[in-house]
């Protein structure tokens, strides 16, 4: 039995706008693994809600596969629910996976129940058909689905052995059906948010009105996003942190909208802490980093909010000067996709200046967005999407037990072979495969180390490469490609690679050393935001509002050092989790724990829960050496570091750095910085009279390089973007031709600049694009001034000439 924290984003559209979606839920569930099935989990579900709920046994209704005769018999004879009452449907509807018996996938899969609350009983009952055309009526509460057969290919539908369980419901959507609400947002879950949102906008809460969808829509992703910073999931411009800072744009657009001037999203925090900060405390251990985020990236889009209004206001007026009346489809999801705009708030303005949108183009984008973000996120659309251990349990292996700690080598049996067919009991040389174990020495990647990699042997000779070691719900997927034929059953000999394990232990200790030294010098307030130990260094991801500074990254790494020279041995231990908090240990930002955890300690020194591996002794670290820190996102800062004969490495390499620069600039390395200071001011006095030297206006327009009707065009060798800038200035209202174009750098980088008058047919920003395309770069502007830079600057005059013959065909 459990309760899931869930994010779902394929649907956010309808978030706000429809009674029941949200991109944040709960996912309330029991499973089981061939101990018990349909006989026994439909009467119990009928009894959790008509008897521990106590709802009226006359207002459900339910779905069953239209071939699944046990499930009528049970709802209907066992339960006792009427006839009428049980819809027939088919496999599209209730089989998982969804048409798996004619369309697929082949695997484990079966028939489903689903059960509804009817919140309109005296409503006479629909079609088969119609359950979805009314959702506002039926409510669904539960899904029970019966994993009970192994299709194979041809739609061939083969008994389990061992017939599963799994059965989902919705929290909120129990709570609006217990409180009788209209809807999951009128609950006690999200009323606080509600009541605080009405007075931030000045609006009254009225559940069928604009305003209404935007307070619905802000208090889900609100809380969504609250939710996605505690558990470490950061927004980012990319995967997984793509699609937070994504939900958190959109709440913040509504408010906008409503006339909220100021940051208002971190705001609302304490209106979950109220109410769901009992059972997940991280809501309030890390009060202080949700609200730096939500406060930085708020401000920040605001920002960039205003600028796509600008932006939006622009494209219009070009499209308008062009006499083009489509909106394309392309920079909608661009103003969308950049500043946050929806596209029917687009559709809107645009439909206002007498323009209508691509809505197909516009589509397009989007989908090649969605492929993109998906690649990067480990957020699934689908709640139910069995893993290969679930697979595994179901085929009655055994998990795996890890025994690496210590040991870097023994015999092992193997269990089970997947393939990306499925399971096998046989590989092939050439095989590129996972290999289950009894037992292993291989860590699997988790806790933010690497997984290890190795070989398996049988006879002194090596049957597979381990690449990769990851889990999944309890067994050990060693990763590779398989070098020789062999069999499940075989014994094999399971060794890692020492060396790559024994430098990821002195990184991962090395992070625990790190993490201690940088609360000790920063504060309490710096948590973990995330990690990454492997052998070739860390990466330590961690809350704070500003840079370090060099002083202060010395500090921390002269801290570090000092405990390593320390030698001091680690005491690692096991222990309930209730006792590890009571003795101070540090829980890590994002991590989930069980009752009993390992708590991995340098004494008096540092002290956190971990499941990763070690080393003995500090000392064994030898060297620790701080590579950079850098901003990652608002109010989280990611440090790069390595340790052991990589620290050493570095050092040799700054080393052989400062020993070529004091034979460069002939000065000893005590005089350097005098000697670049020196540099540096004759750099700026250089640029100074480079300046002063300028050509003149009259100077430009007497030596143009191309001229032909209203273009002309004029390249300077090695002037940089700032001073063609000031050479156009120079220009305005003084060149007889209506395009000019300027261009300068060499011959790998080349920036340029078009001068437009006012009035012209041609726009210089559509220039600027059409221009930066052929030189390999991109530009961009206003109609009268628009800039850019290209990497190609070959035949350059053939490319300016090819652009004006274009533009005038």
């Amino acid at each position: 039995t459990t309760s899931q924290k869930c994010i779902r984003v394929p649907d956010l559209e309808n978030v706000g706008a429809t009674p029941r979606h949200h991109t944040f839920f709960e996912m309330l569930g029991n499973f089981s693994f061939g101990e018990y099935f349909k006989e026994e989990t439909i009467p119990w579900e009928w009894e959790f809600f008509t008897e521990v709920l106590g709802w009226d046994p006359k207002r459900f209704v339910v779905t069953i596969f239209e071939d699944d005769d046990e499930a009528f018999k049970l709802w209907h004879e066992v339960v006792g629910l009427d006839a009428e009452r049980i819809y027939r449907l088919g496999e599209k509807e209730n089989f998982w996976p969804s048409s798996a018996p004619s369309k697929g996938p082949n695997g484990v899969c079966g028939p489903c129940s689903e059960i509804y609350w009817d919140s309109e009983p005296d409503e006479p009952f629909p079609s088969n058909e119609g359950l979805d055309e009314l959702p506002d009526r039926f409510v669904e509460v539960g899904n029970c689905v019966f994993t009970q057969f192994d299709r194979k290919d041809g739609g061939v539908l083969d008994p389990l052995p061992n017939k599963n369980i799994d059965v989902g419901l919705g929290l909120e959507r129990l709570a609006a059906v217990a409180q009788n609400a209209a809807n999951n947002f009128e609950t006690d879950l999200f009323m606080p948010c509600l009541e605080v949102l009405q007075k931030l906008t000045g609006h009254e809460y009225v559940t069928d009105s604009e305003d209404g969808v935007r307070m619905r829509r802000i208090s889900d992703h609100a809380r969504a996003v609250f939710f996605c910073i505690a558990d470490g999931a950061v927004p980012a411009r990319d995967g997984r942190g793509y699609v937070v800072r994504k939900i958190l744009r959109r709440a913040v657009r509504d408010g906008i909208e409503m006339g909220i001037e100021q940051n208002f999203l971190s705001a609302l925090l304490p209106c979950f802490q109220s109410t769901m900060g009992q059972h997940y405390d991280e809501l309030i251990s890390h009060q202080g980093t949700i609200v730096a985020m939500c406060d930085g990236e708020e401000a920040r889009f605001r920002e960039v909010y205003n600028t796509g209004i600008e932006r939006l206001a622009l494209e219009i007026e070009a499209l308008k000067e062009q006499n083009v009346t489509m909106f394309p489809g392309e920079i909608a999801f661009e103003l969308h996709d950049t500043f946050g705009f929806p596209l029917d708030t687009t559709a809107v303005v645009v439909r206002d200046a007498g323009l209508s949108v691509d809505e197909d183009a516009f589509d397009a984008a989007m989908q090649a967005q969605k492929r993109r973000a998906r690649e990067g996120s480990d957020i699934s659309g689908d709640v139910f999407n069995q893993s290969l251990g679930s697979q595994l349990k179901e085929a009655g292996v055994n998990t795996t037990e890890f025994m690496g700690y210590d040991c870097f080598s023994f015999e092992s049996s193997v269990l089970a072979f997947s393939l990306e067919s499925g399971l096998t009991q046989d590989v092939s040389k050439g095989d590129k495969c996972a290999v289950l174990l009894d037992t292993t020495p291989f860590y699997a990647e988790g806790g933010g180390q690497v997984g290890d990699n190795g070989v398996l042997s049988i006879d002194g000779k090596e049957v597979f490469v381990v690449e990769q070691t990851v889990q999944s719900d309890g067994f050990y997927l060693h990763m590779g490609v398989a070098v020789a034929n062999f069999s499940v059953g075989a014994t094999v000999t399971a060794a890692i690679d020492i060396e790559n394990r024994q430098l990821t232990q002195s990184h991962h200790t090395a992070t625990h050393l790190l993490h201690a030294a940088m609360k000790e010098i920063l504060g309490a307030h710096v948590n973990q935001a995330g990690s990454k130990v492997s052998p070739k260094g860390l990466r330590f991801d961690y809350t704070h509002p500003q840079s370090l500074g060099r002083e202060v990254v010395a500090q921390i790494e002269e801290s570090v050092t000092s405990e390593i020279l320390n030698a001091t041995d680690l005491d690692i231990h096991t222990s309930s989790l209730d006792e590890a908090k009571a003795s101070g240990v540090t829980a890590l930002f994002g991590e989930k724990y069980g009752d009993e955890v390992r708590v991995v300690s340098v004494p008096g020194f540092s002290n956190e829960l971990c499941g990763g591996c070690h080393v003995e002794n500090t000392g064994s670290i030898g060297l620790f050496r701080i590579l950079s820190d850098r901003a990652l996102a608002s109010g989280v800062r990611r440090i790069e570091a390595v340790a052991s004969h990589l620290a050493l490495d570095v050092m040799n390499s700054e080393r052989k750095v400062l020993a070529e620069l004091e034979a460069e600039l002939k000065t000893p390395a005590a005089k350097l910085i005098e000697k670049v200071s020196a540099l540096k001011e004759d750099l700026k006095q250089a640029k100074a009279t480079k300046a002063v030297a300028l050509p003149t206006a009259d100077e430009v327009l007497a030596s143009l390089d191309f001229e032909i009707g209203i273009f002309a065009s004029k390249h300077f060798s090695n002037l940089e973007a700032d001073e063609l800038r000031k050479i156009a200035d120079s220009l305005k209202g003084k060149c007889d031709q209506e395009v000019l174009l300027l261009t300068g750098g060499n011959a790998s980088d080349v920036p340029f600049c078009f001068l437009v008058q006012k009035g012209s047919d041609y726009k210089a920003g559509n220039l600027a694009k059409k221009f930066g395309k052929l030189i390999r770069g991109g530009g961009g502007g206003r109609p009268d001034f628009a800039q850019g830079k290209g990497s190609d600057g070959s035949n350059l005059p053939d490319k300016v000439e090819n652009l004006f013959a274009e533009i005038t065909t």
